[in-house]
Order: structure tokens, then C-alpha cells, then sequence
């Protein structure tokens, strides 16, 4: 008697479409949207709150530490740079009613498709000029999907790390990443950010792997009738 080792049809395509989750690089950030000081390569991007008109970091001259060749975009005004990144006029304020408000900066967006459970992740560093203690908090932040959330910042001496967020439903992401003066037009402050990766919760395969195995899955079903006759 022979032992019957092939898969039942259901099960093998069940192996199949049911593969590992996988992490992809976001290629080529040169495709981004960008505002103010931005300076882009394929995998990662630096943002500076540098003016090329103001003497930021004074004795050095206006525009010493831009990367672009771009002024910081303004905050608060339309088209400005909170409209630009998804948020209301004032979204960038700190403490609005205490005076405390964003007034320079400049940022980096872009949309993406996700599935209900894949993962953005990506490394960030932030950098400033500003001492402390300060009451002017410059601070880098990101946006998905109109909803701010803070990376670093002058008081907290939150300089880096590696920020991961799961996508709860399918659909088109928005997502921006920024950086702005608060207060004051003076000292530089900066973001770096790369290493982005698109987990996917379910990896779908090649349509070239997906040609070969359903093949071999009709070729199993194929040995398997003839078995049973």
C-alpha cells in the first residue's frame, strides 16, 4: 500500500495565499512632497528650520545651516506649512492662548496604500541649536492621517529613536513629517529621518511564485484523482 503524501487542493492553496509578514523599503523619498528647507536622497531626508534671510545662529551668516537652498516655510497663514502636512491653521501651536506658537519650519509628505494590520516604521534623529533651558521648543513632529504626533524637542532632550505605527483599516495613508520653530526665527533646528519600512501583515506572492505554484497545485490534484481511481 502506498502512503498518500499530497495535500488536499484546499489545504495547498491555504499554504499559498498564507505567507509570512514582510518588510519592504518605502523607495525613493525624491518622489515627496516637500516644504521649506528639505533636502531628500532615495532613502532618507533631512529637514531644517533654517531661514536664508534671518541670522539664525548668529555670528554665522542667514542660510548658514539651510540644505537647500530654501527658506523655512511660514506657519500659520494659508497654504502654509500646517495646511500643507493636513492640519488646520494653528494645528502646529504649542500653547496658542500663552503665546506660544510655531513660526517657521518645513516639512516632507507623501501617500501610501495599506492593508488593516502593516506596520510604518522608520528611524529619526533630532538635532537643535537652541540651549537650555529654553521657553522656545522648537520640535520635529509627524502627521498621519491629520493626527499630530511629537517626536522630539528642545525641553524634553528627545534626540532619536525608531517610531513604528500599525494600520488598523485598508486605505490610502497621509503622512508627513516636519519641524519648526517656535517663538522665535532664531537657531537651527533639525530632523533626519530614513530606514522606512512597510511591513505587510499578509505578503502576497510574485505573480511569477503564484504561476509555478498554482501549476503545481493542479499537478497535485492531477496525482491525486488518479490515486483515488
Amino acid at each position: 500500500m502506498k502512503l498518500n503524501t499530497v495535500l488536499p487542493a484546499a489545504t495547498l492553496l491555504a499554504a499559498l495565499l498564507i505567507t509570512p509578514a514582510q518588510a519592504a523599503p518605502i523607495a525613493n523619498l525624491t518622489g515627496w512632497a516637500a516644504m521649506g528647507d528639505v533636502q531628500v536622497s532615495a532613502l532618507s531626508a533631512s529637514l531644517t528650520t533654517a531661514s536664508l534671510i534671518y541670522e539664525d545662529d548668529f555670528p554665522a551668516a542667514a542660510g548658514a545651516y539651510n540644505l537647500s537652498g530654501v527658506g523655512a516655510a511660514d506657519v500659520g497663514i494659508p497654504a502654509g506649512l500646517e495646511e500643507f502636512v493636513g492640519l488646520q491653521i494653528g494645528g502646529l501651536d504649542p500653547d496658542p492662548v500663552n503665546g506660544v506658537m510655531a513660526l517657521e519650519g518645513s516639512a516632507l509628505k507623501h501617500a501610501i496604500q495599506v492593508q488593516a494590520g502593516d506596520t510604518l516604521s522608520f528611524d529619526w534623529a533630532f538635532s537643535t541649536r537652541e540651549g537650555l533651558p529654553t521657553d522656545h521648543n522648537d520640535y520635529a513632529f509627524m502627521v498621519i492621517d491629520d493626527v499630530l504626533t511629537l517626536l522630539g524637542d528642545v525641553a524634553s532632550a528627545s534626540t532619536g529613536g525608531r517610531f513604528s505605527q500599525t494600520f488598523a483599516a485598508a486605505g490610502t495613508a497621509q503622512i508627513a513629517f516636519g519641524i519648526v520653530d517656535v517663538r522665535d526665527y532664531g537657531v537651527t533646528s533639525r530632523l533626519n529621518i530614513g530606514a522606512f519600512d512597510l511591513t505587510y501583515a499578509q505578503a502576497v506572492p510574485e505573480p511569477e511564485t503564484l504561476a509555478l505554484s498554482l501549476g503545481a497545485l493542479a499537478l497535485s490534484a492531477l496525482r491525486l484523482h488518479r490515486a483515488k481511481s
